[in-house]
């Protein structure tokens, strides 16, 4: 059973998937309240969350800035039904597209920020999505990333028994960010070893 939920990670499918999904839900909760009072979002931006498992990242920023849009975007169609499920509140303000963040289905400049929680671990190529999200921005805009593991053999027991995933030392992920374009990165860190990270694109 516990295989099964590991190898599901990735990318949740059917029941079990639905099921893992929930547990992210409230799982991640405490990381993504934390990486939003660090690197808190402006009211009224436009943003993306890139793999936005669940929904309820959106949820949570939704909530917390009244004049802001958001759109998710996740390559499991059961993500993609149970984000729309849950953000079904936030009519007219919220869009969920299944997609790829090798190639993100938006135009260049689109977007004032972009999040991604618990993500990027499974990204094939990290600096291509990187680069992808910096394309989708405008000018000034920020990308907040946010993670509960940024120790490689801290997290082995996760990388080993998780299909596909790979943890990456806060140094490699900054250097995915100045690999794809941003500047003026900055991160916090907790004794959880959790890390926040933000990346400005210039003009």
């Amino acid at each position: 059973m516990l295989k099964k939920f590991l190898e599901n990670c990735k990318k949740p499918q059917g029941k079990l998937g639905k099921f893992i999904i929930n547990a992210m839900n409230k799982g991640h909760a405490p990381l993504s309240r934390w990486a939003l009072t660090v690197f808190p979002p402006a009211d009224g931006e436009r943003f993306l969350d890139v793999g936005c498992g669940g929904g309820g990242n959106l949820v949570r920023i939704l909530k917390q800035n009244p004049l802001s849009y958001g759109e998710g975007i996740d390559y499991s169609p059961v993500s993609v039904e149970c984000s729309r499920r849950v953000t079904q509140n936030f009519t007219g303000r919220c869009k969920i597209l299944q997609g790829d963040v090798m190639q993100l289905p938006y135009e260049k400049n689109t977007f004032d920020r972009v999040v991604s929680f618990e993500s990027i671990y499974f990204w094939p190529n990290p600096i291509t999505g990187v680069s992808e999200i910096w394309r989708v921005l405008k000018p000034g805009g920020k990308f907040m990333l946010a993670l509960e593991m940024v120790e490689p053999n801290t997290g082995k027991f996760w990388s080993t028994r998780c299909q596909g995933m790979k943890i990456y030392t806060e140094q490699e992920l900054t250097s995915f960010l100045e690999k794809g374009g941003f500047e003026n990165i900055r991160s916090h860190r907790t004794h959880r070893s959790w890390c926040a990270m933000e990346g400005i694109k210039r003009a």
